[in-house]
């Protein structure tokens, strides 16, 4: 069995799709996702205001409080979404969008992206969570371009994880982590036996995080969609 972490509310959704494909799976969230109605405000304005400016989105947490500030009055800018799951989430709230994918999911796939790269593209918003990386925002800054961020959500931590069903840590034979966040709130709170596992993550970023804390046995899956993760797994792992 497997434990797979996702914050509350995409962990019943995550482990239906690992058992449907048939991965035994237990799910983990360690947090929950709590929007700032303020900073959604002040999106809106700016979008608003920068009408033709691109806008980047970089979880499919961030389609909620897009959705909210989005407006029909906007000229369509194009959406840049780190991964399938969020363009697939921001297609379905906004169905007019012209929603943009990386080849790589990751803040360095979106800068590698022509979009970024068109001379008309000078004023850059991003939606993203409380706490995420800055790199996007940085090197979008370095190369003169006028960039906008609003963090419009954070992660809670729970006072205690939420497990879909009961397990013992001898019943985990690996743990999938897509955020660096959740694993270190996974390290935190369970026996130092984790540390022994092998662990799946979706960038190298995190993986070496991981290394750093002392887990040898880490691998990266390119992609964060559970349909990704489970055919890494199938293709990697004993199931």
């Amino acid at each position: 069995m497997w434990e797979v972490s996702r914050p509350l509310p995409k962990l019943d959704a995550s482990v239906a799709a690992f058992r449907q494909a048939g991965v035994s799976v237990t799910g983990v969230a360690t947090s929950v996702i709590e929007y700032n109605p303020t900073f959604i405000a002040e999106l809106r304005q700016c979008l608003l205001r920068q009408a033709r400016a691109t806008v980047i989105v970089t979880s499919v947490f961030a389609v909620p409080a897009l959705a909210q500030a989005w407006t029909n009055s906007l000229s369509h800018p194009p959406i840049l979404a780190v991964g399938d799951a969020t363009a697939a989430k921001i297609k379905s709230l906004l169905p007019e969008a012209h929603v943009f994918t990386p080849e790589q999911h990751t803040s360095e796939g979106i800068l590698a992206m022509h979009q970024l790269n068109e001379a008309n593209c000078k004023d850059i918003v991003i939606i993203k969570g409380e706490g995420g990386r800055d790199t996007l925002q940085n090197t979008l800054r370095l190369q003169g371009k006028q960039v906008y961020p609003f963090c419009v959500y954070k992660r809670v931590a729970l006072a205690q994880p939420f497990y879909t069903n009961n397990w013992q840590i001898d019943d985990v034979s690996g743990i999938i982590a897509t955020s660096e966040n959740m694993a270190m709130q996974l390290i935190a709170s369970h026996s130092d036996q984790m540390m022994t596992l092998p662990w799946v993550t979706v960038s190298e970023r995190i993986a070496n995080t991981l290394r750093k804390r002392g887990i040898e046995k880490v691998a990266v899956c390119k992609q964060a969609t559970d349909q990704a993760l489970i055919a890494w797994i199938k293709d990697n792992w004993e199931y």
